[in-house]
C-alpha cells in the first residue's frame, strides 16, 4: 500500500528525510509530519476539488523529485506551495461542498466520505501550521 507522509522541512533535509526509509538514521517524529492513506491522484483530485475543475490532471499537487529510489520503493518532492496554501486557506462551511467535489472525482472503493473529511481536517490544519512557521512542505511517498 502506498503511504503519503508529509513533513514541514526544507529541501535540504530531504536526504534526512530519506534515512527515515533507508537507513533509519532519524524517525518520522523528527519533524512535524502528517500520514495519509492516499495516492497522488487521489490528492489531485483534491487539488481540483480546491481550485473548482473537473481534471483532476490538470495540476501536480507535488514538484518534481528531489530523490527517487525505486529500489528503496521512495520519492521525495516538495508540494505545491499553490496546494498548501488553498488547503490552509479552506473555511469550515465550505468542507461539505469540497468532500462531494472530492469524492466525485476519485475512486470511492478506497475511502468513504467521512473518511476524507477527516483526512481534509488534518490537512488543513497541517498546512495552517506549514503557512504560519513559512515552510515549505515534503511528502514522502513510500511504495
Amino acid at each position: 500500500m502506498q503511504v503519503t507522509t508529509w513533513f514541514i522541512a526544507k529541501e535540504d533535509e530531504a536526504e534526512a528525510i530519506e534515512s527515515i526509509v533507508t537507513t533509519e538514521e532519524h524517525a518520522p517524529e523528527d519533524w512535524t509530519n502528517l500520514e495519509l492513506p492516499l495516492i497522488e491522484m487521489e490528492l489531485m483530485a483534491l487539488s481540483a476539488a480546491l481550485r473548482g475543475t473537473e481534471d483532476i490532471t490538470d495540476e501536480r499537487t507535488s514538484e518534481d523529485p528531489l530523490i527517487f529510489r525505486e529500489e528503496d520503493g521512495l520519492i521525495i518532492a516538495r508540494v505545491m506551495e499553490s496546494f498548501i496554501q488553498a488547503l490552509a486557506r479552506v473555511k469550515d462551511e465550505n468542507v461539505p461542498g469540497l468532500i462531494t467535489a472530492w469524492v466525485e472525482r476519485i475512486d470511492q472503493e478506497h475511502h468513504a466520505p467521512e473518511e476524507l473529511r477527516e483526512f481534509l481536517a488534518e490537512m488543513v490544519k497541517f498546512a495552517r501550521q506549514a503557512v504560519a512557521r513559512r515552510s515549505p512542505v515534503l511528502s514522502l511517498v513510500t511504495f
